[in-house]
């Protein structure tokens, strides 16, 4: 299947080319060239205007992975959920859930990126000991895993902190090292609970907390309802801090379910007579980490899926740009802008793109539709069926 795929695929690609060939050479004249250029240009139009079979930029790529189910225990020992370099070739910190669901970021892990990297603990005690990366400064971090404060104490450097406990240890025992350790100067923070989690004060997510539904009523009646697919136990899933800041929703409309997801229903619009409507969605991958995002269409009972990302055609070359929507009609006219974004410090500057030949991808077709924008606008026809 995948080489009929790829056959198709060239034949679309070199059948216009091949039809200016072939009509030069049977009516080789000034004016067979002519004919033939015209020739070759309506038959590459007319290609681009069906779904033909080819390289898989939309279908099924446009829509979500059948979801996983989440663990059934949460683990048992710390996580490891990601980790990076300071700097090229510099040292390596990580953000780690600990065995009681602390978050903790800017662990060092130069030594080793097992699932304990970095710390030890002292037996007898609650408290854990790691080093961390704080404004490129190694420290030494400490965690009391029963009163779930963390602390960062300045009064040492890591290796003279290393270099004192261990006297204190040799010399009396771990808990008279604990009560050394608690007595330290440095800044302490009391985690707060969220989800089987134990989360920094100043989290965001502490502020905006998950809602279980999130409910829209149309204007003609329906209801748009959007239910909470993560667990209470954050703990459960693949990823708990990355599950802290995005929280995705399986989409329903008057009551059946769409197979598709969003993480908000702040970007909607409905056609004057109601009979479109538009929803920013998202694609989730198995594990539900986010994959992409897309602009979900209904129209006729049924959902389609527009990517809110195009390809511009430079020459030979493409150059990405973003697409939105900015208005649906009740035939089920969409009115698209792509445009490029960039920043000015944290502030960012919109352009309609000024290409105005575009790649788009779209559900119902299997391979990239070709647009032509102006002003960076243009407008596609979403199919009834």
């Amino acid at each position: 299947m995948a080489l009929v795929r790829t056959a198709l695929r060239l034949i679309i690609k070199w059948l216009p080319l091949l039809t200016l060939v072939a009509m030069c050479i049977v009516w080789w004249s000034p004016l067979g060239v002519v004919a033939a250029l015209a020739a070759g240009g309506v038959v590459g139009s007319v290609l681009q205007r069906f779904p033909l079979m080819g390289a898989e930029a939309g279908g099924a790529a446009l829509r979500s992975e059948p979801l996983q189910p989440f663990a059934t225990e949460p683990p048992a020992d710390d996580v490891l959920l990601n980790c990076g370099e300071l700097g090229m070739g510099g040292p390596v910190c990580s953000t780690q859930m600990l065995r009681d669901g602390a978050i903790v970021d800017d662990i060092d892990v130069s030594g080793g990126q097992s699932c304990s990297a970095g710390w030890f603990d002292l037996e007898g005690t609650s408290l854990r000991i790691a080093q961390a990366w704080i404004h490129s400064c190694r420290v030494v971090m400490v965690y009391d895993e029963q009163h779930k404060v963390l602390g960062r104490l300045s009064a040492l450097l890591p290796h003279e902190f290393h270099q004192a406990l261990n006297e204190r240890r040799h010399q009396h025992d771990d808990r008279a090292a604990a009560d050394w350790v608690c007595s330290l100067p440095g800044e302490r923070t009391q985690l707060q609970p969220y989800h089987g989690l134990w989360l920094a004060p100043d989290h965001p997510a502490l502020v905006d907390p998950p809602q279980a539904e999130l409910r829209h009523v149309l204007p003609d009646g329906r209801i748009l309802l959007a239910t909470l697919l993560l667990p209470d136990d954050l703990r459960l899933t693949v990823d708990p801090e990355l599950f802290c800041r995005i929280r995705p929703y399986a989409l329903q409309l008057d009551g059946v379910d769409s197979e598709r997801h969003v993480c908000s229903l702040k970007q909607m619009m409905v056609s004057p007579g109601n009979q479109c409507l538009v929803v920013r969605g998202v694609l989730l991958g198995a594990d539900m980490r986010l994959q992409g995002s897309v602009w979900l269409v209904h129209r006729e009972g049924q959902w389609r899926a527009i990517s809110t990302s195009a390809w511009a055609r430079v020459g030979t070359s493409r150059e990405p740009v973003w697409v939105d929507v900015l208005a649906v009609s009740d035939d089920g006219d969409v009115q698209c802008e792509a445009y490029t974004e960039t920043w000015d410090g944290s502030t960012p500057n919109r352009q309609p793109t000024a290409h105005t030949c575009l790649e788009l991808a779209l559900e119902w077709r299997e391979t990239m539709l070709i647009v032509r924008a102006r002003n960076g606008r243009f407008t596609l026809r979403v199919p009834r069926r």
